[in-house]
């Protein structure tokens, strides 16, 4: 588990706007949508406030700025943390190499 509470993340979408001039990249609107997004508002800022284990899944639930509540299920906290990673744009460090060179 790389994320833990009281994460946060700006929602993709809302007041976003492409620079005027340079390069365009015409992939640019397939890459800001991540799956599992619909129920977050465009734009809004969430802070993950509740993990919860399930039988075989985990919820995780999240605040918005506003008080919205959204709750999303994962297979696995690894599932949620790509999932977050995605929401803030970062890349998540690869602790399965890392803990191998440890043993080796």
């Amino acid at each position: 588990m790389h994320y833990i509470l009281n994460t946060t993340f700006r929602a993709p979408g809302g007041g976003f706007r492409q620079p005027i001039g340079g390069p365009t990249r015409f992939n640019n609107l397939a890459e800001s949508q991540t799956v599992g997004t619909k129920d977050f508002e465009p734009g809004e800022l969430y802070v993950l406030v509740y993990i919860k284990k399930l039988d075989e899944k985990v919820e995780y639930t999240f605040k918005s700025s506003k008080g919205k509540i959204v709750t999303q299920l994962f297979q696995s906290c690894n599932e949620a943390d790509i999932f977050i990673a995605k929401m803030r744009n970062e890349v998540l460090p690869d602790y399965e190499s890392f803990y191998k060179n440890l043993k080796s």
